[in-house]
């Protein structure tokens, strides 16, 4: 786990809003697969704000052309959170809340952080996401260049394909907390 810039929420938006007109734009022009390798690519190689709109668009799919994917939904936004992108960080607030609450609401790993590690008040929520994201990820072993494999079936949501998620989260809760009183 180490310290990175944090892409800005506002930035963050914009740039997926950008990203997203294109997309739908050329699923509307016929040049879908042109349009989406490209901010695909862009995501494979780490730009937070393209993991975040190819998150978006496997949790959504695209009609006739992407079939929603919740395994690679997850896997992107949360990448895209542990790149420091303060947008899908938001997004995901609902999911990461049961780690973050074990964390913000032990008092000492708190303390310890905000005079360690240099956290305060207004970033502790988006910096312990980060972390816990950083978690996930080597928890799971998520590695985009694992995900160019887009399977061509629907694979929606469902409890057993999140209960993955929250398990990796679980086991990285321990790793983070050591991290923030290091």
């Amino acid at each position: 786990m180490e310290y990175i810039d944090f892409t800005k929420r506002d930035k963050a938006f914009n740039k997926f809003v950008e990203y997203r007109k294109k997309i739908i734009a050329s699923a509307d022009k016929g040049n879908f697969d042109e349009v989406f390798a490209d901010i695909y690519a862009k995501a494979m190689s780490g730009n937070c704000v393209a993991q975040d709109c190819v998150a978006y668009f496997f949790n959504k799919g695209v009609p006739d052309f992407l079939y929603p994917n919740y395994d690679y939904y997850m896997c992107w936004q949360i990448l895209a959170g542990a790149n420091g992108n303060e947008f899908a960080l938001e997004k995901l607030q609902f999911f990461l809340e049961v780690g973050l609450n074990s964390i913000i609401y032990d008092e000492e790993v708190l303390t310890t952080a905000m005079i360690r590690k240099n956290i305060t008040k207004e970033n502790a929520l988006k910096v312990i996401s980060n972390l816990i994201c950083e978690g996930i990820v080597d928890e799971l072993n998520i590695d985009p260049k694992q995900l160019i494999d887009i399977p061509n079936k629907a694979m929606p949501y469902s409890p057993e394909k999140n209960r993955k998620f929250i398990l990796a989260m679980e086991n990285c809760l321990e790793r983070v907390a050591e991290y923030l009183v290091s």
